[in-house]
């Protein structure tokens, strides 16, 4: 019994899981509502009747006699995805340890498709404020009134005035570029520091040596000077197009890297991830530089295009002809700064803002199984054997507590001593019968033994004890 038990444990397939960790937006998890809106969207869509479909039909999961809907439902159980603070771990698992990655991966690509749409959405945005503003300062500088960069409702439309807040208003920005500047030179120091770190790290054994490392400056060079061409040439132009036949080449020389030395590259891979951040910080700093410097520039502009004081009378004239059009501009023009202020906090004017959800591991090849736990499955064999071999001992004693079987027996049911034993006389052919029924009482206990082990032991030679099997 104990060795078909066995046996049955052992054609139970090890099944192996998966995992992939992702990272919430440190911005996006201020505003809860917000993330948990997105990381539902994001859950709809992985788990979507679409996207499963699309995984059942790649890696073929869809048993012989089961229906797409059934193995889209099974799916969809299957895959795990939770949240916890701004962790979100996705899971699989199955008996294919890389169909259990793949199946993950492709889960995880969907989160990239919610990263890549919120930052369209954030670019199309930014660029229709920009265009609004730009369009209200134009109306503005044509009526010949204060630049609403300057003004608010209620702001005196004298030109002394007005001329004061500009100037006053220049002043601070001069002050915010300054420490624009100095910030940005205070990283620069860092990055400096940060390389050094990265070379250090870069002299052990593994994909992170000096090769490595200028590929990934390369890389972010490339990176850094495509986000320059975003402004000035479209997706079609030739320089676009040679930066980013380049980066795509540079990634594929270290993903070869990467999978030719896998095991190297803990060391710095902590730092020149470090030097990444510290370098998109870097560029964020400058990109906010160059917009001070344009708000500057326009405030100077309207300075200068700030109209002589006129007389009083003409003056007053002037005010109530326009002073319509002014307030409703300037209502407009600073609701729509207000909303480019909140973007720009959010980090959505940073070409479309970060990514909301980052992977931090991306999904591993599982190399143990997750499960079954054979060494309690084997231990609960055991205990079945044996209450079963207890049972069996119990059914044939209890028939025997019925019987006298010697004279110990007789003096305790009978209450007094036994005096003497008659011995049982056999003939020859009573005592031959009696070794033939001993003789096949054991062979029928042998039988009745072996029977399950040993029909257990034909299937699995037939290979046919895993279509018995329900698992």
């Amino acid at each position: 019994m104990l060795l078909a038990t066995l046996q049955i444990v052992s054609e139970i397939p090890s099944t192996y899981e998966s995992r992939a960790v992702l990272i919430i937006s440190e911005r996006e998890s201020m505003n809860e509502a917000a993330m948990n809106a997105h990381i539902a969207a994001a859950r709809q869509r992985a788990t979507s009747t679409g996207t499963l479909e699309f995984i059942v039909d790649r890696h073929h999961l869809r048993g012989a006699d089961e229906s797409t809907d059934a193995a889209i439902n099974r799916l969809r159980e299957e895959i795990k995805i939770e949240t916890k603070l701004t962790v979100l771990t996705v899971s699989y698992r199955h008996k294919d340890p890389r169909l259990a990655q793949a199946v993950v991966t492709d889960v995880v690509s969907a989160f990239d498709q919610t990263n890549e749409e919120i930052r369209k959405r954030a670019t199309a945005e930014a660029g229709w404020l920009d265009s609004q503003i730009a369009e209200i300062e134009d109306q503005l500088a044509k009526i010949g009134l204060p630049s609403a960069a300057s003004a608010s409702p209620g702001t005196a439309t004298d030109t002394n005035t007005a001329r004061a807040a500009l100037t006053a208003s220049i002043d601070e920005l001069n002050d915010k570029q300054y420490t624009q500047e100095q910030q940005i030179a205070e990283q620069k120091r860092q990055i400096l520091a940060q390389r050094g770190i990265v070379e250090s790290a870069q002299s052990a054994p593994g994909p992170q040596d000096a090769a490595y490392g200028a590929l990934l400056v390369r890389k972010t060079e490339l990176e850094a000077q495509l986000l320059e061409y975003a402004s000035q040439y479209t997706d079609k132009n030739v320089k676009v197009i040679q930066a980013r036949t380049q980066l795509l080449e540079i990634n594929r020389q270290l993903a070869a890297l990467e999978a030719k030395n896998q095991s190297g590259g803990a060391a710095a891979a902590p730092a020149i991830r470090e030097l990444l951040a510290l370098e998109r910080d870097l560029i964020r700093l400058q990109s906010e530089l160059e917009i001070t410097g344009r708000e500057k520039g326009r405030k100077e502009a309207a300075l200068k295009n700030l109209p002589k004081n006129l007389p009083k009378a003409d003056q007053g004239v002037r005010e109530t002809e326009t002073r319509g059009d002014y307030d409703r501009l300037i209502s407009n023009y600073h609701s729509l700064l207000g909303q480019r202020d909140l973007m720009r906090k959010a980090g959505a004017l940073d070409d479309g803002g970060p990514a909301l959800f980052r992977i931090s591991d991306p999904a591993n090849l599982p190399q143990e199984p997750a499960g079954p736990k054979r060494l309690v499955l084997g231990g609960l064999a055991l205990a079945f054997a044996l209450g079963t071999a207890l049972l069996m001992v119990g059914i044939v004693e209890v028939r025997q507590l019925f019987l006298v079987q010697d004279h110990v027996d007789v003096a305790y049911f009978l209450g007094m001593p036994l005096l003497g034993t008659i011995p049982e006389t056999l003939t020859p052919v009573e005592r031959s019968l009696k070794r033939r029924l001993m003789l096949v009482r054991a062979f029928c206990l042998v039988l009745l033994v072996s029977a399950a082990p040993a029909t257990i032991l034909a299937l699995k030679h037939f290979d046919l004890l895993k279509k018995v099997l329900p698992f």
